[in-house]
């Protein structure tokens, strides 16, 4: 039987749930498949050496990957509740431990990778537009106003806008797959001999490769809104994976089979190599638009799911509370404007020079060195590697909550379960632990970025009481 506390999310839940498997499919397509396809595979073939290798490893980073969303769904099941990885930990180790996650999370890591993608939008519609290649952080600042507009519609205009994102660029990416099985193959190279195996080498490719992958988690955030949530959410994580594998692999296999290895070791943007030799100078145009539809099925994508992480926090906690509020088209207000909200201050702060030179007088002014913000790769780029330790150590607790929760809570009814449980969980640990290895190696001292953050929420934290399971005034949805 169901514990009670989940029969009241359940009995919350149906009444919105309003999601098809295919959203869940779209949700996750549009978060994942973002703008590092676009970017990644040449590094990758540069770094491996060898086509065979290189493709080998986006089939070994797709099966990391697909061992974390095997774990997911089963706790997705057990759990049919807003927020994952916050129930997940809640659960495995305190509302305290997830608190600080979800904190964490709405103060850097999704405003960070929100307003990252923003700025790609901002700068791929100044190269259609001079107009507008004069002010990009207006640009990304509209970006993310008029999706948090659209959201506001509702969840069905929020669902149809991700839907159309999600298939316009799926269209996109296949046109490019299409070209590249249509167009003449390279001629024969003649490569020199492989060096000897790096494996330094090896485990940056993969880090760029499970990038390229990331996001797929975010897919269970919804859980409660999709019907038949304990069957299809479960579905929908590995399709939409095993969909996301299939493509990266294939678009990979007609870069090489076009430009070659040499030639698509070489190009900063094979993609768009790819596409210049089948349309010619009208590329650049169509590659501009598959990657504003990218950054922009990314954006909305992260918003839709991070205000549902907010939302979990808002039944735990009285402070934020407000959090839970959901308006009768099925939108958590006050959690949709923390998100955007906290992600325009950071494109003032972080994305343009003159919020860049404040911050950097700031430091100055109680002894500090101003933050190198190029070296990085710019401003957004250097908040997201700063805050990526933190995602990837909270990522690997998930995956040991599963196990945890085995034991812990193990008369609860899995509609789920993990195949060959208990390797799935520890492939997945071991990878993340991998991740945050190399992400703390790249990032040093810049995690520093982040202590006010850590700080405020360790606090925050200590001094909030959760509220208790019974107070069911305040552990269902509010609405209008």
């Amino acid at each position: 039987m169901a514990e009670p506390e989940t029969d009241r999310q359940l009995a919350a839940g149906s009444k919105q749930a309003s999601l098809r498997m295919w959203d869940v499919v779209s949700l996750m397509v549009g978060i994942v498949v973002g703008v590092s396809i676009f970017k990644v595979p040449g590094s990758v073939f540069a770094l491996t050496g060898s086509p065979e290798l290189a493709l080998g490893i986006w089939a070994g980073g797709a099966f990391l990957a697909f061992c974390g969303a095997l774990c997911y769904a089963e706790l997705a099941a057990a759990y049919p509740e807003f927020g994952a990885e916050y129930i997940y930990l809640a659960r495995a180790y305190g509302r305290r431990c997830a608190f600080l996650f979800a904190w964490l999370n709405v103060c850097a890591v999704l405003p960070g990778n929100i307003g990252a993608a923003s700025f790609v939008f901002a700068g791929y519609a100044g190269q259609l537009s001079p107009r507008l290649a004069h002010s990009p952080g207006l640009v990304a600042a509209g970006a993310i106003l008029a999706l948090m507009l659209l959201q506001f519609a509702g969840m069905v205009a929020g669902r149809r806008v991700q839907n159309i994102l999600t298939g316009t660029k799926v269209i996109a990416l296949a046109a490019i797959l299409l070209c590249g099985l249509l167009l003449p193959a390279a001629p024969a190279e003649v490569r020199a001999p492989p060096a000897p195996l790096q494996w330094n080498q090896i485990g940056l490719a993969l880090v760029f490769v499970l990038y390229a992958y990331g996001g797929w988690n975010d897919a269970a955030t919804v859980t409660p809104e999709v019907r038949d949530c304990r069957r299809n959410v479960p579905r929908a994580l590995l399709l939409g994976l095993t969909l996301i594998a299939g493509l990266y692999l294939a678009l990979n296999y007609s870069f090489l089979r076009v430009l070659g290895f040499n030639a698509a070791s070489a190009s900063e943007a094979p993609a768009a190599e790819l596409m210049h030799r089948a349309l010619g100078p009208a590329f650049s145009t169509l590659m501009s638009l598959i990657v504003m539809a990218s950054a922009l099925g990314a954006i909305n994508g992260m918003m839709f799911s991070g205000c549902r992480l907010l939302a979990a926090v808002g039944e735990d906690f009285r402070l934020f509370r407000g959090w839970n509020y959901w308006n009768r088209r099925q939108v958590p207000v006050w959690s949709l404007l923390t998100i955007a909200g906290i992600s325009l201050l950071l494109t003032v702060l972080v994305g343009l020079e003159a919020g860049r030179g404040g911050i950097g007088l700031a430091a100055q002014t109680v002894g500090l060195a101003a933050p190198d913000w190029e070296k990085y790769g710019g401003g957004f780029n250097m908040l997201v590697a700063a805050s990526a330790p933190l995602f990837w150590a909270f990522f690997m607790l998930s995956g040991v909550s599963l196990i945890v929760l085995r034991f812990r809570d193990s008369r609860r009814e899995r509609p789920f379960r993990t195949p060959a449980y208990p390797l799935p969980a520890f492939v997945f640990i071991v990878s993340a632990g991998f991740m945050l290895w190399s992400s703390l190696s790249y990032a040093g001292l810049i995690t520093l970025l982040l202590l006010p953050a850590l700080v405020s929420g360790l606090v925050l934290a200590a001094i909030q009481r959760p509220l208790k399971q019974e107070d069911s005034s305040l552990r269902t949805v509010q609405t209008d």
